[in-house]
């Protein structure tokens, strides 16, 4: 527990200083806010039209919709606050040896590597698709119970380690091709297809979207908030995620294991 808590408070003096460099650019930050009120917005606008003469698509209603888009605008603010920062250094850490520098620090590589940086100019993009969530819970009118929050929390959890998973496998695939910059679209492509619920796909595409698992990281979590989910999936969510998570550090050590260094 003690050495959990060391790496808790290192990495909270590496966000202190990335928080501390960017508040000179204050600009920055409201024109983001701006882009991610007017993107979501137009997500909205998007979803309204499959609804413009039916009431439900696939058993989901638009409101209904409105709470897995706000959750893809939830995990993609994230990712682009927590993930994307530390997958696109990955590039400059290989090929200048930076990543030699870190390696020898005591301190765990892969969380070093990992969520040592943060971009603060997204860090509302999350709370503003937890908003959008919740309008879309109140417009459903289904209301909510203290189990389905519980469920909902766990399963954000879930998606969250199954984010945190990829961002790992990719960057372990970053040191073997010494490039990160396209790696970084994969992970994005992955949460794309998430931008609506599964079940609006036709076989076999739903079916791979559920094994692969794209339906864990937005379907899922909106269908238990919305009181609809299996409880199957709360056993299955975790062991897809921990499952993940695993395979993603035996791929990232693996990896090291090839890393000749930038002497070589």
């Amino acid at each position: 527990m003690t050495r959990w808590m060391r790496h808790v408070r290192i990495l909270g003096i590496c966000w202190r200083a990335a928080v501390a460099s960017e508040v000179e650019y204050r600009l920055n930050f409201v024109s983001n806010v701006v882009l991610s009120m007017f993107w979501m917005l137009w997500a909205v606008a998007g979803a309204s039209v499959y609804f413009r003469y039916t009431g439900a698509v696939s058993g989901w209603t638009n409101a209904e919709v409105l709470v897995v888009i706000g959750l893809f605008f939830t995990l993609n603010g994230l990712r682009q606050m927590l993930l994307q920062p530390n997958l696109e250094r990955m590039t400059d850490y290989v090929r200048l040896g930076t990543l030699d520098f870190l390696l020898i620090k005591p301190f765990d590589a892969q969380l070093l590597v990992s969520l040592r940086h943060l971009n603060v100019n997204t860090l509302l993009d999350p709370v503003l698709g937890l908003a959008l969530t919740i309008t879309g819970v109140v417009l459903a009118g289904r209301g909510t119970s203290v189990t389905a929050l519980a469920s909902f929390a766990w399963m954000l959890a879930c998606a969250v380690l199954l984010m945190y998973a990829l961002t790992v496998s990719m960057m372990a695939l970053a040191v073997r091709l010494v490039a990160a910059e396209e790696l970084g679209r994969v992970t994005f492509a992955f949460l794309e297809l998430s931008r609506f619920p599964v079940d609006l796909y036709r076989n076999p595409a739903q079916t791979i979207l559920t094994v692969v698992p794209i339906a864990f990281l937005t379907t899922y979590p909106a269908a238990a908030l919305l009181g609809r989910l299996n409880p199957y999936m709360l056993l299955l969510a975790p062991a897809a995620a921990l499952s993940a998570v695993i395979l993603a550090t035996l791929a990232w050590r693996r990896s090291l294991r090839s890393y000749t260094g930038a002497s070589a």
